[in-house]
């Protein structure tokens, strides 16, 4: 069933945002999208543990490599394709800005435990990776979006924004798990935080709605080439970067799945909070986002079987 909820959540979204967008509308411009979003990272700092941790020479190469692929190779993959594939403006926007986030909250984490892999390590790259990538992503985008212009976006104010509705949430959610004093929480907060996703998206649909049926079946394609071309090479480099490691199975596994895939609220986060006329963007961002559980999801059941 947690498997199960958020991508039948997220038909149920696009459904509803598409159909009945009125809600969704009122939501995304009555800041409903920011506070989704900072009450993902609180739950997301409260079901942070502290334990199961040893940091080593071995982790930290392998946070070393994720850290490059997910957060400055993947951006460049995504400025590329965008080139290469002739992207308009603002679906440039949108997978360079998708390319450019961190790991997934906990989708990554969910399909990383199907497959196999070490959850406790997916748990660790997925919170130091979204992390890291607050002060990463406002560099990363203004060289990327620069490219691609050119763009100009504002770093500080992007990087203080992220500042306040990432870090600040998960510090927060962090010190409420740490002054009650318990060490387990029930996996069932992850329901909340799937819902706040699935919200998150209802809204950014139902408020991108016109630029969503402006959309051709070429511009469709287009997006739907630009995404999984990303997605897959991300998937391969990271492949070869744990047989580089000489990672055993579950450390792989963990590496593939949570340095592969990028999280749908920061991006919306990061397209709410920079002025620059992002249209269809969102569309882009949310088939990377469907993209990527679909397939994984798929990978992941393979090579449960195949180690099985």
């Amino acid at each position: 069933m947690r498997q199960l909820f958020l991508p039948l959540g997220l038909i149920l979204a696009v459904l509803c945002g598409l159909l009945m967008p009125s809600a969704g509308t009122f939501l995304a411009e009555n800041s409903g999208l920011k506070i989704l979003v900072f009450i993902i990272f609180v739950v997301s700092g409260f079901q942070t543990g502290s334990k199961g941790f040893s940091l080593d020479r071995r982790l930290l190469a392998l946070f070393l490599t994720a850290a490059i692929i997910s957060l400055i190779i993947a951006p460049v993959l995504g400025l590329l394709f965008a080139k290469l594939l002739h992207f308009p403006p603002a679906l440039a926007i949108g997978l360079i800005i998708i390319s450019a986030v961190p790991p997934t909250l906990s989708s990554g984490i969910v399909i990383a435990e199907v497959s196999g892999g070490n959850a406790v390590l997916a748990l660790f790259l997925t919170v130091s990776l979204n992390l890291l990538g607050i002060f990463t992503m406002p560099f990363m985008l203004d060289l990327c979006l620069k490219a691609a212009g050119p763009i100009d976006i504002d770093q500080t104010a992007l990087l203080l924004k992220m500042l306040f509705f990432v870090l600040l949430p998960f510090v927060i959610g962090k010190l409420i798990r740490t002054l009650s004093g318990k060490s387990k929480v029930s996996p069932n907060w992850s329901y909340v935080n799937s819902s706040c996703i699935i919200l998150v998206v209802y809204a950014s649909l139902a408020s991108s709605r016109n630029a969503f049926s402006g959309l051709g079946v070429a511009e469709f394609a287009l997006i739907g080439a630009g995404v999984s071309l990303v997605h897959i090479l991300l998937l391969v480099i990271n492949h070869q970067a744990g047989k580089l490691l000489r990672l055993p199975a579950p450390d792989r596994k963990a590496l593939l799945f949570v340095a592969s895939q990028k999280t749908l609220p920061i991006s919306v986060a990061v397209l709410a909070n920079i002025q620059l006329p992002t249209g269809s963007a969102i569309i882009v961002c949310l088939m990377f986002h469907f993209f990527q559980l679909v397939l994984d999801s798929f990978l992941a059941s393979y090579l449960h079987k195949k180690t099985a």
